[in-house]
C-alpha cells in the first residue's frame, strides 16, 4: 500500500535521486563499476541518518532500502550488507562494549562486510571451522583459517583502496574447548592495503549484481577484547564463555538471528523493483503503438497476447507488496488483525515467515521481472527500462543471506512438525469460485491436504523404522510443496484483504481486480489438485478461466489508479505518464 506517513524522509529520498553521483555512467569496467557504488554509498550516508538511526526505525530503513534497489540493484546489496548485517550485528550482540564499532561503521569510516559462508560447505553454516583462539596473555583472540575449504566466501572486500570491516562468524575456543560460533568484528582493509594475517583474493566479476567480491583467509590475524560480539554471554579470564543459551547449536541460531532483518530487507527491495519493472512495461506498451494486418496501428496493450500477461504481472506485484507490507509491519512491531496466528507473532512464527516470503519474493520477481522484459520486447534488453539489472537482483538474492530454497525446506519441516504453526482449519463446501471468500478457503484447502499428506507420509516412515534423514530426504519435494502452498495462502490472503480506507474508490476497484487476478491464477494453476479432490468441476474451473478476460479488461482500465494504490519508490512515475 501507499505509505504517507513519513513524506518528509520520502522528500529526502526523491532529493537524494537527483544527485550528480546517480547520474548514469556508462562504459566502467568491473573495477570503476564497484568504486563508484561506494561512491554513492557515501553520499548516502552523509544524506541520511545514520545507520543505527535507520535501524531503530525500521520504516525508514525499509524506505530507504527500496529506494536503493530501485535507483542502483548493487547499492541496495552494499547498503544492506553494512546497516543490517554487519551494523546490525554490532548493534544486536556488541552492546556498551561495541560503541566504538557502531561509531565507525555510522561515520562510514569503513564499510560493513558479513563473513559467515565458507567456500567448502555451500550454504550451509552448520560446520563452520574459521576458529579465533582466546589469548590469555592479552585478554584478545587470534583468528585463523584452518585451511583453503574453510575461507570465507565472496563478503564484498575485493575492492583496493577501500575500507572495510568484517563482521567473521567464527568458532571461540577457549580453555581448551569449542564454545560455538560467536561474531567478531575485524579489519579487513583500510585505504593502504590489508593488515597482517588478512589474505584477499578477488573473485571474478558477478555480471548480474556487480560487487567486490572475495575469498579471504586469516593467517593468525589478532583482535583486541572488544571484537567479540558476546551478546549476553560474559567472558571469563581464560576465555570461558558463561553463555545462558548453553553454546553449540543454539549458540549458532542466535547469532545467526541477524539474517531475519536482510530476509524482510530483501523481500521488500523484491517487491519494489518488482513495482518498477511492471510500471515500466505498461508504460512501455501503454505508449507504444504496432501495426497488424488486422487492425490500423494501435498501442501494444491493445492486443490481448501483451495485456493478459502484463495484467497478471501487475496482479502478482500488488499481491506481493500487500504481503510483504503485512512483514515490514509485524517486523517493525505494528499491531496487526492476525497478531494471534503464529506466523505473525515475533519469535521463530515470524521468522519464519520473513524468510520464506523473502523465498518467495525472489522466485517470484524472477519470474515477473523476466515476464515484463520479454512484453517489451528487443527494448527489454536495455538499460533504461532495467529489467536485466533488476532480474539479477531477484537471482542474485535467492541464496543471500541464507538460500531461499534451503529456507524453503526448512520452513516445510517446521510446519510438518508443528512448530508455530497450525494447518489452515476444515471448512464445508466452498461452492462456485466466485467470490474472495471461496478463492481464500479453496487455496487453504491445498495446503490442509498437503500437511496432512505429509505429515501422515512422515508417520509411517517412522513406524517402518526408516532413519529421520531418510524419512524427510524422501520427502522433502512434497515438503517443498507444503511451504509453497502455504506462502500462496498468505499471498492470495494478503492480495484478497481490503485496500486502507483512505484509498480512493478507483484505487480501490483496482485492488479487488488484482486481487480476484492473482487468486485466480493461483487455483488454476493447480487445476489437477481441485479436480481429483474433487473440489472444483470442469464446469467451475472453465467459467474461472473465462471470467479472466474481464478481470484483465478492468485492470487495464483503472491502470490509472496504479500510483494511488502501489508505493511506487520515490523517483517511480505512474504507467500513464511516458518515458
Amino acid at each position: 500500500m501507499r505509505i504517507e506517513d513519513d513524506p518528509e524522509f520520502r522528500a529526502l529520498l526523491v532529493a537524494l535521486s537527483q544527485h550528480e553521483v546517480f547520474h548514469d555512467r556508462p562504459g566502467l569496467d568491473h573495477q570503476r563499476r564497484c568504486a563508484l557504488t561506494y561512491d554513492r554509498l557515501r553520499v548516502v550516508g552523509e544524506h541520511l541518518p545514520p545507520g543505527s538511526e535507520l535501524l531503530a526505525r525500521s520504516r525508514r530503513l525499509f524506505m530507504a532500502l527500496e529506494w536503493a534497489a530501485v535507483t542502483d540493484p548493487p547499492l541496495f546489496l552494499a547498503l544492506t550488507l553494512h546497516v543490517c548485517l554487519s551494523l546490525g550485528a554490532v548493534v544486536e550482540f556488541g552492546g556498551d562494549r561495541a560503541r566504538r564499532h557502531v561509531r565507525d561503521l555510522d561515520e562510514m569510516r569503513a564499510f560493513g562486510a558479513l563473513l559467515v559462508t565458507e567456500v567448502g560447505r555451500g550454504n550451509s553454516h552448520l560446520g563452520i571451522r574459521t576458529v579465533a583462539d582466546h589469548d590469555p596473555a592479552t585478554g584478545g583472540f587470534v583468528l585463523t583459517t584452518p585451511d583453503e575449504t574453510a575461507r570465507k566466501f565472496m563478503p564484498n572486500v575485493g575492492l583496493p583502496g577501500v575500507p572495510k570491516t568484517g563482521v567473521v562468524y567464527a568458532r571461540l575456543r577457549g580453555g581448551g574447548r569449542d564454545h560455538g560460533v560467536f561474531p567478531f568484528v575485524a579489519p579487513i582493509r583500510t585505504a593502504e592495503g590489508t593488515p597482517e594475517g588478512v589474505h584477499v583474493v578477488p573473485l571474478p566479476e558477478a555480471p548480474l549484481l556487480p560487487l567486490d567480491y572475495a575469498l579471504i583467509q586469516f593467517d593468525a590475524l589478532r583482535l583486541p577484547r572488544d571484537a567479540l560480539l558476546s551478546d549476553d554471554a560474559h567472558l571469563d579470564d581464560a576465555g570461558v564463555p558463561q553463555d545462558p543459551l548453553g553454546g553449540g547449536q543454539r549458540r549458532l541460531r542466535r547469532s545467526l538471528d541477524i539474517r531475519h532483518g536482510a530476509w524482510v530487507a530483501s523481500a521488500a527491495a523484491l517487491a519494489a523493483v518488482t513495482r518498477a519493472s511492471v510500471v515500466n512495461a505498461l508504460r512501455h506498451n501503454r505508449h507504444r503503438t504496432t501495426a497488424s494486418p488486422l487492425t490500423v496501428e494501435r498501442p501494444v496493450l491493445d492486443h490481448r497476447a501483451h495485456r493478459r500477461p502484463l495484467a497478471l504481472a501487475l496482479a502478482d506485484s500488488y499481491a506481493l507488496t500487500r504481503l510483504v507490507d503485512r512483514v515490514k509491519t509485524a517486523w517493525s512491531g505494528g499491531a496487526r488483525a492476525d497478531a494471534d496466528d503464529p506466523a505473525w507473532r515475533p519469535g521463530p512464527g515470524l521468522n519464519r515467515t520473513c524468510g520464506l516470503v523473502k523465498a518467495t519474493a525472489s522466485a517470484l520477481a524472477a519470474r515477473v521481472i523476466g515476464e515484463c522484459g520479454l512484453r517489451c520486447g528487443a527494448h527489454g534488453m536495455f538499460r533504461p527500462g532495467r529489467w536485466v539489472e533488476y532480474q539479477g537482483l531477484a537471482h542474485m538474492l535467492g541464496p543471500a543471506a541464507g538460500d531461499g530454497y534451503l529456507i524453503t525446506l526448512e520452513a516445510a519441516r517446521a510446519l510438518a512438525g508443528g512448530d508455530h504453526y497450525a494447518p489452515p482449519p476444515a471448512q464445508g463446501p466452498t461452492g462456485p469460485p466466485t467470490t474472495p471468500t471461496s478463492w481464500t478457503a479453496l487455496v487453504a484447502a491445498r495446503e490442509r491436504s498437503l500437511h496432512e499428506r505429509l505429515t501422515s507420509e512422515l508417520g509411517v516412515a517412522r513406524r517402518h523404522g526408516q532413519s529421520g534423514f531418510d524419512a524427510w530426504n524422501d520427502r522433502s519435494p512434497l515438503g517443498v510443496d507444503l511451504a509453497e502452498a502455504h506462502a500462496a495462502t498468505l499471498l492470495v490472503e494478503s492480495a484478497l484483504a481490503p485496500p486502507d480506507r483512505s484509498v480512493p474508490a478507483r484505487a480501490a476497484r483496482l485492488a479487488a481486480t488484482l486481487g480476484a487476478l492473482h487468486a485466480s491464477k493461483v487455483l488454476l494453476r493447480h487445476a489437477d489438485f481441485y479436480l481429483t479432490e474433487g473440489l472444483l468441476t470442469p464446469e467451475a474451473l472453465r467459467g474461472l478461466a473465462g471470467g479472466e478476460h474481464a478481470l484483465v479488461d478492468q485492470a487495464v482500465a483503472d491502470l490509472d489508479a496504479v500510483p494511488d494504490l502501489l508505493d511506487l519508490p520515490p523517483g517511480s512515475a505512474g504507467p500513464s505518464e511516458p518515458r
